[in-house]
């Protein structure tokens, strides 16, 4: 499926001894194909261990040791199962990409969460760039810098989380009145959203490059290996816009994101992404989808005949759900166009077990 040829040396990490062996099936995962079995990603306590918590959001007043030494105690009690691989998630929420561009951005430790105060009245008189002296973008190259140098030999760097394109506008701009420009000033939109792309290679490769990825590879939050360049394009806001809309305003700018990568799984979150995705799985680029119903929709296998529509389209699926909803949807999917992340595995056994079913079983 891609003619990507760069083989990085085997990743040696303490937290994860066989990673080597996790990278080769990442591999024939992006090549569309597999060794033994699909890529499988599970997380349990290892056995005879107490499993910390692990906060999304890393803080700490910015005490970038602290937050790796709570990382380390975190993955020293985790069995990292199949693909999945011990990784730093430097995140500071949803909306970095607008605090790096100099909006103020919120946290609140006791949720766990973040967000920024609308800042913009008027898009066209935005300009789109990032200060070397905004503190958010210096303190998130800190914080890759010394979680590089931390994690050799132990663990790797995750990319940010970053809601670019047009969930940029969304944040800068306000929910609301980005929903009214593109009805009264959509040329005003379009121009910006254009003017926002620009921004997203100049921080990938910061990042990129910051956090060690060029030696040892490349990860993000979807949890995807990859030994170049991997993200996930993706667009929340796209939930609310018409087909039309989409295509104007959005998919430009997935298109020109995945032709920054090279392995890229589309963000699809919720069933009001669904009248995209026909565009999206045109795109000749994108790997693949990752599928997301959302809140109060069936439960995984009630998709079953959508995760085949994205597979017959050539494309994979990358699909999160429980060990009893892997065993009904495994046999009803091709092996060679699929990644399953599995939650719920209470212990290092109950992985083991699971992992063992489904190389049996492929």
């Amino acid at each position: 499926m891609t003619d990507f040829k760069l083989r990085l040396p085997p990743l040696d990490l303490c937290y994860k001894p066989d990673a080597a062996q996790a990278q080769e099936r990442y591999r024939a995962f992006w090549e569309g194909q597999i060794i033994d079995r699909p890529p499988i990603n599970i997380k349990a306590p290892k056995d005879g261990m107490k499993q910390p918590a692990l906060p999304q959001i890393l803080a700490y007043d910015f005490d970038f040791d602290a937050a790796v030494v709570r990382f380390e105690e975190w993955a020293s009690a985790t069995f990292f199962g199949g693909e999945a691989l011990p990784y730093l998630n430097i995140t500071w929420g949803p909306d970095t990409m607008a605090a790096f561009c100099g909006a103020e951005l919120k946290i609140s430790l006791e949720t766990d969460t973040s967000w920024v105060e609308p800042c913009v009245d008027d898009l066209s008189e935005f300009e789109f760039k990032i200060s070397e002296d905004n503190p958010w973008w210096q303190r998130t190259l800190e914080f890759c810098r010394i979680a590089c140098e931390k994690g050799q030999g132990k663990f790797l760097v995750g990319h940010l989380d970053l809601h670019s394109n047009v969930d940029l506008l969304a944040a800068l701009r306000g929910t609301a009145n980005l929903c009214i420009d593109i009805i009264e000033r959509p040329d005003v939109v379009e121009q910006a959203a254009r003017a926002a792309d620009s921004l997203y290679k100049f921080v990938y490769d910061a990042i990129y490059d910051a956090a060690g990825m060029n030696e040892r590879g490349s990860i993000c939050w979807l949890e995807l290996w990859s030994d170049g360049r991997t993200h996930v394009p993706s667009c929340d806001f796209a939930y609310m816009i018409s087909s039309e809309h989409f295509r104007r305003f959005v998919l430009p700018s997935i298109e020109y994101e995945v032709s920054c990568l090279d392995h890229a799984v589309y963000h699809l979150d919720g069933v009001g992404q669904l009248p995209h995705l026909d565009d999206l799985l045109a795109i000749p680029r994108l790997h693949g989808i990752q599928w997301v119903p959302g809140a109060g929709q069936p439960a995984m296998p009630e998709w079953i005949d959508l995760l085949k529509r994205i597979q017959r389209a050539g494309k994979s699926v990358h699909i999160g759900l429980y060990p009893d909803e892997l065993k009904i949807i495994h046999p009803e999917l091709d092996p060679t166009k699929v990644y399953y992340q599995v939650w719920g595995c209470r212990s290092e056994k109950e992985a083991e077990q699971l992992i063992s079913w489904l190389e049996s079983n492929t």
